[in-house]
């Protein structure tokens, strides 16, 4: 009867045991919501100080606008000229006559990316007083000579504008987009779209160079041969190399074509008021829990080393 009795009793155990847990944790609980009760001047003061110090940012941070351009490269008629040319290019090179491959999209991005391309446009537009203000004198029109100002150079100006410019090229369409981001909206769609422009202006120029010295050569080589086979051939490389450079010349959006120019955008890009108020209040309170807490904890380490050092 003995053993019996004690079986009986291990389940009542267990039971009472469990109930001692839930009601711990019910307690706990407890005390964990009137500490912060206790403590809500704490938590709402430094909420409220974390969300100042949002607002005043949000209000102080300059605002930049971000104007875009649409581009589709220029192709088609680049291929064409490249598949008559690819026509005689075996006995043009059995010749010694030279047929330099045409840029692709690629080598278009690269150049527009280029630091030499993006200095000699800044030089050319005199951005340094625009991209360093801090430094320069609008009234003098000089720069500020102070000791702690850095010289200036071509290569922080460059690193300066590629921070404000981006090309992105979606794979899917081919599509690209060149975009700036500026505090000025209007000057932030003219530099985008002057970009592009000098871009064209420039691969163009440089295309009826190249054409010009081939036609050049073309036609001193057809002065010494006298095979007819091989003045057959230069005659149509002569032709095509010709179509080419009158292509070029009458071809303003040479390497990219605008689809959507940039305009002046009139909503900012940046700062998100609203998001960063928001993040500020969240932090702030997580922020003021987190004190709470740590607060209570070294209170509780601390008495007991009082408790000692008392006795």
């Amino acid at each position: 009867m003995t053993e019996e009795s004690d079986k009986s009793q291990e389940p009542r155990i267990v039971m009472v045991e469990a109930s001692q847990s839930s009601s711990g944790d019910e307690i706990n609980l407890i005390e964990i919501l009137r500490l912060l009760m206790s403590s809500w001047r704490l938590i709402g003061g430094v909420t409220f100080l974390v969300v100042s110090v949002a607002v005043a940012y949000a209000l102080l941070a300059p605002e930049v606008y971000r104007a875009e351009v649409l581009l589709a490269p220029v192709e088609e008629e680049k291929s064409q000229m490249a598949s008559a040319l690819g026509q005689f290019g075996g006995l043009a090179n059995l010749a010694g006559i030279p047929i330099p491959a045409d840029a692709n999209k690629e080598q278009v991005l690269a150049t527009l990316r280029s630091r030499k391309f993006i200095q000699h446009y800044i030089e050319e537009k005199n951005l340094l007083p625009v991209l360093f203000k801090e430094q320069w004198d609008s009234a003098k029109e000089e720069w500020k000579v102070e000791s702690g100002n850095e010289p200036l150079t071509e290569e922080k100006a460059y690193i300066v504008f590629s921070e404000v410019m981006d090309v992105s090229e979606d794979k899917k369409t081919g599509l690209v987009t060149l975009s700036i981001s500026w505090e000025d909206p209007e000057l932030a769609a003219e530099w985008a779209n002057e970009l592009v422009r000098r871009l064209n202006e420039e691969l163009q120029s440089k295309a009826i160079r190249n054409s010009q010295n081939r036609i050049g050569y073309i036609e001193k080589e057809l002065a010494k041969t006298t095979v007819k086979d091989m003045k057959e051939v230069l005659y149509s490389l002569l032709e095509s190399e010709k179509q080419k450079a009158m292509l070029a010349n009458v071809n303003e959006e040479f390497a990219l074509e605008v689809i959507d120019p940039a305009v002046a955008p009139e909503l900012r890009e940046k700062p998100n008021r609203t998001l960063i108020v928001t993040l500020g209040g969240f932090s702030g309170l997580s922020l003021g829990v987190f004190i709470v807490f740590m607060r209570e904890f070294f209170k509780k380490l601390l008495n007991p080393i009082q408790a000692k050092a008392s006795a």
